[in-house]
């Protein structure tokens, strides 16, 4: 397993990205979800959540007034200044974890990101920790405070490689992951 972690806005996501369509072009079926946040006139709003093998979405999180906007309940978890979606979150992350692990041993799982928010949806942390006990291979985008101490566990169990993404490496270190997951 490979496990991708570094500041914000350091390029995690850039690299995973770059790294998942390596994998996709070498015939790798990739299963799991990504989360990129939404701006609007260059202020954050949320994070979608993305399955990655259908490309079916929904969101993550938005923020209050955003939420309330379009016309989501404001009484979901909050996380900051977001509030959580978690009928989206259930729809699209936990059905794309599902289809990881029913399908075939050429698959690899790949999730950005494991932070909290959606560690926050139980059901979600649930399948997160199911997918991780079955990948034999995965890329994985941690939050760099993780201290979920079930996972935390598993990514030791399974000898994890952890690399941290910054500045000097984010523009060649996905070379190095292709090639890891790819042996």
């Amino acid at each position: 397993m490979i496990v991708i972690t570094g500041r914000p806005g350091v390029g995690k996501s850039t690299v995973f990205n770059s790294v998942i369509k390596s994998l996709k072009e070498h015939g790798y079926s990739v299963y799991g979800f990504y989360c990129p946040e939404v701006r609007e006139k260059g202020v954050r709003i949320g994070f979608r959540i993305i399955d990655i093998h259908t490309g079916d979405s929904g969101w993550l999180a938005l923020s209050l007034e955003k939420s309330v906007a379009l016309g989501y309940s404001s009484l979901g978890k909050r996380i900051g200044r977001y509030v959580v979606l978690e009928d989206d979150v259930i729809r699209i992350g936990v059905n794309a974890l599902r289809k990881f692990y029913n399908s075939s041993n050429k698959s690899i799982l790949g999730i950005d990101e494991i932070g909290p928010m959606e560690l926050s949806v139980d059901e979600l942390r649930k399948e997160i920790i199911k997918s991780l006990s079955l990948a034999e291979k995965a890329l994985l985008v941690v939050h760099r405070n993780l201290n979920d101490r079930d996972i935390v566990e598993i990514l030791n169990k399974k000898n994890s490689k952890m690399y941290v993404v910054t500045e000097d490496n984010r523009n060649k270190i996905h070379m190095e992951l292709i090639q890891k997951l790819l042996t």
